[in-house]
Parts: C-alpha cells; structure tokens; sequence
C-alpha cells in the first residue's frame, strides 16, 4: 500500500488502524480532516495577505496537529514551516507555503482515495 514516495508515514497509519481497529474508522478520520481544512486554509490565506502572524500561526499549528496525529508527513512538514515562520513574525514566503501546502494535500489527498482510505 506504501511506496516509497507515499505521503503517509505507514507505521502511523499502521499505529491508527491498530488503536480504532477497524479501517473504517480511520477512514472516518481522514474524511474528518478534509471536512475541517476549507476554513484552515481560508484562515492561512487570509492571515498571509493581512500580515498577521498570530493567524497564520493559530491555523498552521492546528493543520500541523491533526496531519501529524495522520501521519501525513508531506503536510505536517509545510505546516510546522508555516507556524515556525508566524512564531518568528516573518511572513516572507508564506504565500508560497500556503501553495505547497495545497499541493501537499492535493498529494495526500489523491493517495488516500488510490488506496481506498478517503470515503468521499
């Protein structure tokens, strides 16, 4: 199911299926993230173009906290980047970030549905 290029670090997932013991319900999981990310991304966005740190570091470090609790590495890592820039009060770049972290969970997204883990 994991190839070497895969966005979700398998013991992770591997870990998920074990603690809610059936598949099911960690489809429910990653169907949950993506219900949350629109508002998260809108928030990022918004704090990009307004030059407030203090948003963007309130919605990086929650996308960061449930990607990681995912094991979706690929959007943990542009998220962490995001809230460490927001906590250094620098925004410079932030606007590509936010377009990386997009492509990230288009990734995430389109490997979790060829491995029939996303329900929608």
């Amino acid at each position: 199911m994991t190839s070497p290029t895969s966005p979700v670090d398998q013991s992770k997932l591997d870990e998920l299926v074990e603690l809610f013991g059936a598949l099911e319900d960690v489809k429910e999981l990653f169907d949950e993230f993506f219900e949350e990310l629109p508002p998260r991304i809108q928030s990022l966005r918004a704090g990009v173009a307004g030059a407030s740190c203090s948003e963007v570091d309130h919605a990086a470090h929650a996308i960061k906290g449930s990607s990681a609790s995912l094991g979706a590495i690929g959007v943990e890592s542009v998220a962490r980047t995001l809230e460490a820039q927001a906590r250094n009060e620098s925004l410079d770049g932030a606007d590509q970030l936010v377009d990386q972290l997009e492509q990230e969970l288009a990734n995430l997204r389109q490997w979790l549905s060829e491995n029939g883990l996303l329900g929608s």
